[in-house]
């Protein structure tokens, strides 16, 4: 038996409609459609968008937050490492990592990419238990892995690591090149690392304060060398900020020449960055709307969840977006849908989901919100009524965080 949404709001389109779910895809829109064989659900004018789409998180950090002030990013790398040294596991990471899963997804997100530590003290542990995930939360999410190294060099033992896990279902490989003292050649191994098992590569880029975005630029040129156009993304770009207006432009032109997906990462930014600063404090986002504006693929993710990077966050798009939206200073309504799609179709493009939307033949993963809109969505956080998967009804009416971590 199918079901029926009447009367709600549908994204793209104008006015009233009734969309019909059956056998896990959106199979009709239109109105005044007939609810006869099917289950009819009242969507008492809502806005029915696709599922939301967090390109960029840590989930094996989930929830590791302490009392312990971490003044800087390296500080909290430290931090991190000593919590593996002392404490993770398997199943401490299953623990957590299932609370963010299933608040997300009550949240509304229905895919996420996820970076998973490789280093000489974890080994493969944290991206083995990740993969079991990944099979076990199939039903309710599309859950992409991209192995990341962990440490800020990458050393034999854990190129090795990275390297025996190519043949297992992982996505890609990424590291943070710009905090090595080799920052070129850390690039050219996670490249080796893809094309020699066919992934995509995810990079932290940039994550710093200095006006350097020397290995943005290498980046990009690595993905036009290789002819991975489209297939590479990079986070952060911090520095791409504190560049002046000359160079911030020829930067913009590789990154979109390369078809290199951004992911902008404002909450953790605004807290890790600028430490040093007195002052006027530099808050450490990148040039979102230059990026936008320059045609580049510009999405949105929740990166760190009360962890020592950032001690906050829910697990919750439409918060990203709406501090997003402040920081960038993009507060119109046409803006507020330019922010909205940085969160729905711009990560489905970069992690290339087929069939997302809200046209006939999609998959039914969806989220019915209160309101008409999408900015209407973002300004009010907007209550997930209802959360879809396959046009499966898997929550309701769900907005409260963690219940304990």
């Amino acid at each position: 038996m199918g079901l029926l949404i009447k009367r709600t709001h549908v994204y793209g389109r104008e006015g009233l409609f009734d969309v019909l779910l059956d056998e896990g895809k959106i199979r009709e829109v239109g109105r005044e459609l007939t609810g006869q064989g099917h289950q009819v659900l009242d969507g008492e004018e809502g806005f029915l968008s696709p599922g939301f789409v967090d390109l960029h998180m840590h989930l094996e950090k989930a929830l590791t937050i302490g009392d312990q002030e971490c003044p800087g990013l390296i500080d909290a790398i430290d931090s991190f490492s000593h919590y593996c040294e002392t404490t993770i596991g398997p199943e401490d990471i299953r623990s957590r990592v299932g609370l963010v899963l299933e608040n997300a997804v009550a949240h509304g997100t229905l895919a996420m990419r996820t970076h998973v530590s490789v280093d000489d003290v974890l080994g493969t542990m944290a991206v083995e238990t990740l993969l079991e995930m990944k099979e076990q939360y199939r039903d309710l999410v599309d859950l992409q892995i991209i192995v990341m190294l962990s440490g800020l060099e990458l050393t034999d033992t854990a190129y090795r690591a990275m390297d025996s896990l190519g043949h297992l279902n992982i996505d890609g490989f990424g590291s943070a090149p710009a905090l090595s003292k080799d920052p070129f050649g850390q690039i050219d191994a996670m490249f080796e690392l893809a094309l020699k098992h066919d992934k995509i590569v995810d990079l932290h880029a940039d994550e710093h304060d200095s006006p350097d975005v020397r290995t943005i630029d290498y980046y990009a040129r690595k993905i036009m060398e290789t002819g991975m156009m489209g297939k590479c993304t990079a986070g952060h770009l911090c520095a791409l900020s504190a560049v002046d207006e000359d160079k911030a432009r020829g930067t913009i032109g590789l990154i979109r020449e390369s078809g290199m997906h951004v992911v902008t990462l404002p909450s953790c930014n605004l807290y890790l960055m600028g430490r040093g600063d007195r002052g006027l404090i530099r808050r450490g986002t990148t040039r979102i709307r230059e990026l936008y504006d320059a045609g580049v693929n510009v999405c949105l993710a929740s990166d760190n969840i009360r962890d020592p990077f950032r001690p906050f966050g829910n697990g919750d798009i439409l918060e990203e977006m709406l501090l997003t939206a402040q920081v960038a200073q993009m507060g119109t309504f046409t803006d507020l849908e330019k922010v909205y799609r940085m969160g729905t179709y711009h990560p489905a493009a970069a992690m290339g989901l087929v069939g997302y939307g809200v046209e006939p033949g999609c998959w039914a993963d969806l989220v019915l919100l209160n309101g008409s809109s999408a900015a209407e969505a973002v300004l009010g956080r907007a209550n997930r009524r209802y959360v879809f998967r396959r046009g499966r009804l898997i929550a309701e009416n769900r907005q409260e965080s963690f219940k304990h971590y």
